[in-house]
Order: structure tokens, then C-alpha cells, then sequence
């Protein structure tokens, strides 16, 4: 239960600068950098303990040092280990593995944004080491903390991998428009499906490019070559492929002959750097999806158009469930509530502005995505059953804002942030109106609930398959386990019925 009004700041510091005396907590801020960290430790009371800061190496022996030095001033001061906060701004990824010595010393790790750090030191005209420790500390005694989320634990590393995919998608565009301004001068039309018939950067194409690529050497290829090379890329009709392509080949201008072999040989470099994206992207896909299954989260996977990577990149940017606050604080997060002006008065009319710059790119990203996907996407459900409405309650409400000629996607994701929270909170799949209140008068009967389960289910299962989920424990699959509880309800129904 929160106790005061910085619900989403360090309870564990609060808790201590509440009940503690000063002379019982040590502040020890730190400053990270690549060879060398800065520390100092202080007490409770805001003094430094040492008139010049510590030097720790950013290695073992530098980690077991500071370590070393906060210990002694716990035994001089009588200060339990406990009762010691440890702090910095964001740490950078050359300083995990030294947060996470500090970590198994039993040390609490809190974490202080750059700005606050900024605001509380002493002078904001210049930038010393020393300044920034006294900002760090100076925010950490006035409650200006986070807890730095467990180092290598499942959300952070979900979170890492949501982002590392995000950044390979970029990467994997750049190097398509790169292949396909290469293409167009070997073979100009061939990445186009209407001309060629191939899918543009599927197995068939990649395969093609992969080794000595252009017009004239597709001219060449005996038909029977062809067809086989395109029938081992698994092409469905190989023949009429190869025969549009040789068509399309025929009537297609050359390159010039001396600039053919320079061309194809950095074309087939190209591909395959392509082809070892595309490998790193489905191992972090992979990986969101081992994660996401030990959440509840995968719940919402549950919705129509909501798929792992949309539902995985939601959980990894807002963290544990069980932590999320209330929706309208979630959705200012991310970026999605535009700003609002009032003064002059309470009489005075507010001014709604625009969306704020300052916010979480990459959940506004998914949040936008995930509010098309599920506003456009129908349930099968309402289509073999008789339920209320003419579609769920995310696609209706999206095809009214949008008839409305409002803004769609911002509304509809706001939604779906009180149904995901509700969803995710409770344990529970996404369920039509009249199934979440069992004494109104339309309520869903015994019988429609279960088969609407069975064909969510159904779904879920579509949408995860392709995941190697293969190693993790039983116990931690949650996704494994909501299955088997959806087997096990329409069995009991199904034996209850035939009794």
C-alpha cells in the first residue's frame, strides 16, 4: 500500500528517511564513467563522511573497494547495510555489470533522473564531479528516487530485447532500400511482384540475389534451373515463376557488361548481411516471446490484432503488471494526452495543446500500433456466436471515433490501456461487456462463456505459434498454464453436458 504522495518513486527510501533517525541511513551517490566511477558517501543528514570523493575502478577489484569503504563507515556509525542507499543517474551499459556487484552485496540501488540531479546540486553553472554527487545525494534525502529495476531480471530483459529488435528493424529497412536501389539497376522490375511474381525480399528473391544476380545472367539461366531453384525456395507454381521472369528478363535493359560482376558481388554482400538481420531479429522476437510468456501480460495477446511483439513492446516499456498505476497516468507516460493550459481564474477556459515531446517514443509507438491493430481487426467470436454488439468493444469504439472523424487511434489506445490494465491485473483474457458482470440480464451464460474462451484460446495459440518456447520451466510458463485451465474448463463443461 502506498504511504505518501510519490507513488511510482523508491518506497524503500521513503520508507527509511520516514522512519529511520539521519544518523541511522548513509547516501552513497555515484558518478559512472567508462574507466573510473566517482562516489561519496554521506549520511542521512546530507554531510559528506569524506572530504574527497572515492575513485572505483569500473572492474571487480574497483566494485569490492567501494564496497569495502561503505562497510567500514556502517561499522563506524553503526549503520545496518540495509539502511544504505546507493545512487546515480541512469546508468549506462558499461556500468550494469558494476551496479550489479553492488546489487549482491546487498546494497539497495536506487536511480535519479539527469534532470533532478541537475536541479538539487549546489551550482548550475558549472559541472564538477563533486557537483554532480551533491545533486545526486540532494535528490535522493528530498524523495527524488527510483528503484532501479533488478539488473538482468525478466522485465529488464525483455525490455532489452524490445529495444535491440526496434533498432534491427531500422537497420533491416536501411538495408532493403539499399538492395533495392541496387537491384533496380541489375535487374530493374525484379522486386516488383506484379512484374516479376516473386515476393519482394522472400526466399525466392534472396535467393536469386544471393549469388551472381543480374538481367543477363537470368537470361542465361537454363528454364529447368530455374524452376528448380525456385522450386527449392518453395515457390507454389515454380514453372509459370520462372517463365514471368524470364519474360520479364527478355524485354528488361542491361547494365553495362564491365559493371555486371563488381555489382552482383556487392549485391550478394548486401543479402546477406540482410538475411543475418533478419536472423537477430527473430532471435529478440524469440526472446520478448520466453519472457512475455512468464507474465501476465501474454493476456493480452487475448485481443484481436494484438500479436507477441505488440503486446511484448507494451509490457517491456511499462515493466511489472503489478506495478502499473492508474490508466490515465499510463497514458500520459505515453505521450498520448495532449497538454492542457488553464489560468486566470477558475472561470477561465482551459487550452488543450498538443502532444507532449517529452514522453516515451517507443511505448507511444507500440500504444499507436496496438490501438490500429485492434480497432481494425474483428473477433471471430461474434461471428459464431450470438454476442451483443456488432464487434468487440476496441473495434466499435475505433470505427465510431473514426466515422466521427476524430482522432482514432489516440482514443481507442487510451481504451485499451484501462481494458489491458484491468486484463493483465486481474488474470483474466479480454471478454465481451456482458460476460465481466454475471448478475446484469444479459449476462453470458455458463455454456457461450466457455466457448468463447475456447476460441480465444484458439486464436492465442495461432499467435504464439512460430515462438520456441522449448526449456522453460512449467512452473513459469503462465501461458502453457491459462492454456491447460481453458482445456481443463471445456472438458468439465463438456462431461457436465453430457451428464
Amino acid at each position: 500500500m502506498q504511504r505518501d504522495i510519490f507513488p511510482d518513486r523508491s518506497q524503500v527510501a521513503a520508507e527509511l528517511l520516514r522512519s529511520q533517525p539521519s544518523s541511522a541511513i548513509l547516501i552513497v551517490p555515484v558518478d559512472f564513467a567508462k574507466r573510473e566511477h566517482v562516489a561519496q558517501i554521506c549520511s542521512g543528514t546530507g554531510e559528506f563522511l569524506f572530504q574527497r570523493p572515492i575513485i572505483a575502478r569500473n572492474d571487480a577489484p574497483g566494485a569490492a573497494y567501494l564496497i569495502e569503504r561503505i562497510e567500514a563507515c556502517c561499522r563506524r556509525l553503526g549503520v545496518p547495510r540495509s539502511h544504505v542507499l546507493v545512487g546515480g543517474e541512469d546508468a549506462p551499459s558499461y556500468a550494469r555489470n558494476f551496479l550489479t556487484a553492488l546489487a549482491a552485496a546487498g546494497l539497495h540501488l536506487l536511480r535519479v533522473q539527469p534532470a533532478d540531479a541537475k536541479r538539487y546540486r549546489t551550482n548550475t553553472r558549472a559541472t564538477t564531479d563533486k557537483l554532480a554527487l551533491n545533486g545526486i545525494a540532494q535528490a535522493i534525502l528530498c524523495r527524488r528516487s527510483y528503484d532501479l529495476e533488478r539488473l538482468g531480471g525478466l522485465y529488464s530483459t525483455m525490455k532489452g530485447a524490445e529495444r535491440t529488435r526496434r533498432r534491427l528493424v531500422w537497420q533491416e529497412t536501411a538495408a532493403k532500400n539499399r538492395i533495392h536501389r541496387q537491384v533496380e539497376w541489375l535487374f530493374p522490375g525484379f522486386l516488383s511482384q506484379a512484374q516479376s511474381g516473386l515476393l519482394p525480399f522472400g526466399s525466392a528473391s534472396l535467393e536469386l540475389m544471393s549469388e551472381d544476380f543480374s538481367v543477363v545472367h537470368i537470361r542465361r539461366l537454363r528454364t529447368e534451373t530455374l524452376v528448380r531453384r525456385l522450386k527449392q525456395a518453395s515457390v507454389q507454381h515454380p514453372a509459370e515463376a520462372a517463365e514471368k521472369l524470364k519474360a520479364l528478363a527478355g524485354k528488361t535493359l542491361a547494365p553495362p557488361a564491365e559493371a555486371i560482376a563488381y555489382g552482383s558481388r556487392s549485391l550478394a554482400l548486401q543479402v546477406g548481411l540482410l538475411r543475418g538481420l533478419q536472423g537477430a531479429m527473430k532471435a529478440e522476437e524469440n526472446e520478448m516471446a520466453r519472457c512475455l510468456a512468464q507474465t501476465p501480460g501474454f493476456l493480452l495477446t487475448s485481443i484481436p490484432g494484438i500479436g507477441v511483439v505488440l503486446a511484448g513492446g507494451l509490457v517491456a516499456e511499462y515493466g511489472d503488471p503489478d506495478h502499473w498505476p492508474d490508466p490515465d497516468r499510463m497514458a500520459s507516460y505515453g505521450g498520448i494526452v495532449p497538454r492542457h493550459y488553464q489560468t486566470g481564474g477558475p472561470d477561465a477556459q482551459g487550452i488543450t495543446g498538443s502532444l507532449p515531446l517529452d514522453c516515451n517514443h517507443h511505448l507511444k509507438d507500440w500504444l499507436l500500433q496496438a490501438a490500429f491493430h485492434a480497432g481494425t481487426t474483428p473477433h471471430e467470436a461474434w461471428d459464431r456466436m450470438a454476442l451483443p454488439g456488432d464487434q468487440h468493444r476496441l473495434y466499435e469504439h475505433y470505427q465510431r471515433v473514426e466515422l466521427q472523424e476524430g482522432h482514432s487511434r489516440l482514443s481507442t489506445a487510451k481504451l485499451l490501456l484501462r481494458i489491458g490494465r484491468a486484463m493483465v491485473r486481474d488474470r483474466r483474457a479480454y471478454l465481451p461487456a456482458n460476460a465481466l458482470d454475471p448478475q446484469a440480464q444479459d449476462a453470458l451464460s455458463p455454456e457461450a462463456l466457455v466457448q468463447y474462451l475456447g476460441l480465444t484460446a484458439a486464436a492465442v495459440a495461432r499467435r504464439w505459434r512460430g515462438y520456441d518456447l522449448s526449456g522453460l520451466p512449467e512452473e513459469l510458463n503462465l501461458l502453457q498454464q491459462w492454456h491447460k485451465e481453458i482445456e481443463a474448463l471445456t472438458q468439465f463443461h463438456a462431461r457436465g453436458t453430457t451428464l
